[in-house]
């Protein structure tokens, strides 16, 4: 057994120091991609929200996938443009666990919310009479809540099982903490 290991609690992030020449222009890209998506999403979820004709079960559908777009880039975003303007690239490690939470929270809610649009489409194609019976306004909210709140809790497990692992001395990464025997 090791006497000298040292408990990982941050990350370097070394792909980021080959963009220093370009990170201004990089961030000012990066940020307009972000501003674009922004803009994009709250102008489709405020347009969806105040036409009452729009009320139809796949454009409710297609409001949950632009908020489940914010909440993704917006996990992302923030931290990828601090780092181009920050001179040492760093991320904790429950900020890493945090930020894995939000991603792939967010990749697992667009394969539900996707599935649900396409169970909404079959419905609608194979049984149009029946359609408005089968597709009403409380199933519509038990699927848009199942294609939230499963990935999210299947994230959070795997979230909580991994956070749980100790990682210990590895190149790349600030050492700390001393681990006693």
């Amino acid at each position: 057994m090791m006497d000298n290991v040292s408990l990982i609690t941050m990350f370097f992030l070394s792909g980021l120091n080959e963009t220093m020449n370009y990170r201004i222009t990089l961030f000012c890209l990066t940020l307009l991609c972000y501003c674009f998506i922004l803009l994009v999403n709250v102008s489709l979820i405020v347009t969806i929200i105040l036409d009452k004709h729009l009320h139809e079960p796949m454009y409710i559908l297609l409001c949950t996938f632009c908020m489940n777009g914010l909440f993704g880039t917006t996990g992302f975003y923030p931290k990828f443009l601090w780092d181009l303007l920050s001179p040492v690239h760093v991320i904790s490690y429950s900020g890493c666990l945090v930020q894995a939470l939000v991603i792939y929270s967010f990749a697992l809610g667009d394969l539900s919310i996707l599935a649900v649009m396409a169970y909404d489409r079959y419905v609608a194609i194979c049984r149009p009479l029946q359609y408005h019976s089968i597709m009403s306004k409380q199933r519509l909210i038990k699927l848009v809540c199942y294609s939230w709140i499963t990935p999210i809790c299947v994230m959070a497990i795997n979230i909580f099982l991994t956070s749980r692992v100790k990682l210990y001395g590895a190149s790349g990464c600030l050492n700390v903490a001393p681990l006693s025997r």
